[in-house]
């Protein structure tokens, strides 16, 4: 069996479109689990009413917006007691599946190289350029540490920070920065990765992760870095992870956030606010991992 764990808030239209482009193929085996953070629009209750009746559609209303990891790992956690798959597909509402016999093929590569985690070629449609693996090795205590300081000091309005709004704020010129900061990492995205960073609006758990594992993500992080914290576990526990671009979906990405952030600058310190917290949980996994070794 075959789960797929979505992530709503707010924005039902394109979590009907991604449970349809999951639909849309063969629905033997499977299993959709949606889990709505708690969305204000009331988003979540309405989407539990359209798929009461479905056999194949869980809708999970969660009681708190408690982030990316916190509202995952309840999917995740429900998905395992409940259904305990062959594969927990978890993946962002605005992502949606691009690759013929997406199943099979799923199946065929586990068979082949008795992965944990699988990262897909994951294609972002609003700006793009290919999102993973986001680089080709992991992260040290001194990068986090010097990210940590950095993002410490971007919480507050600054110059700085007032150009990187007025950046982001045109589209053009976003989309320039984030397709030159692809292509300067010398990634083939043609090719096979193992053990690398990937990105995190689709990430593919296979039954050997799983049966070890009680969360798809570590816990305490809201936004930001759980990709990255989930790399480090996995080559410290000596958990194989691949990138297999056969596998492709496509992500119309920032959906909810644009939603709930409509100013550039909140959403900017907003998301500075995450990495500043989420960099400071990283430094904390990786001392635990250095004091104490692997559990």
């Amino acid at each position: 069996m075959i789960c797929f764990i979505i992530l709503h808030y707010m924005v039902k239209e394109e979590t009907i479109k991604c449970v349809e482009s999951i639909m849309n193929r063969e629905t033997e085996d499977i299993r959709i689990i949606i889990v709505d953070n708690h969305s204000p629009n009331n988003s979540g209750q309405e989407l539990f009413k359209l798929y009461r009746n479905n056999d194949i559609v869980d809708v999970l209303l969660h009681d708190e917006n408690a982030g990316f990891a916190s509202g995952n790992n309840i999917g995740y956690v429900y998905t395992k007691e409940k259904y305990n798959p062959d594969f927990m597909i978890v993946m962002n509402n605005d992502v949606e599946l691009d690759s013929d016999n997406f199943y099979q093929k799923l199946y065929n590569i586990y068979e082949d190289e008795k992965f944990y985690v699988l990262g897909p070629d994951i294609y972002s449609t609003t700006y793009e350029l290919h999102q993973s693996p986001k680089r080709l090795s992991h992260y040290t205590y001194e990068e986090v540490l010097n990210l940590h300081q950095k993002f410490e000091k971007n919480r507050k309005v600054s110059l700085s920070i007032k150009l990187k709004v007025w950046l982001k704020s045109n589209d053009f010129l976003r989309t320039f920065v984030y397709q030159s900061r692809t292509k300067g990492k010398s990634i083939d995205f043609s090719k096979v990765y193992y053990n690398v960073p990937l990105h995190g609006s689709c990430v593919i758990y296979s039954k050997d992760y799983i049966k070890r594992e009680d969360y798809a993500f570590y816990p305490g992080t809201f936004f930001y870095y759980e990709t990255e914290i989930l790399d480090y576990i996995c080559d410290k526990k000596g958990y194989k992870t691949i990138y297999y671009p056969e596998l492709k979906v496509l992500h119309h990405q920032n959906v909810s956030t644009n939603v709930v952030y409509d100013n550039m600058m909140k959403k900017t310190l907003f998301a500075n606010k995450c990495n500043y917290e989420s960099t400071g949980i990283f430094l904390d996994v990786i001392k635990s991992f250095d004091e104490n070794g692997v559990k």
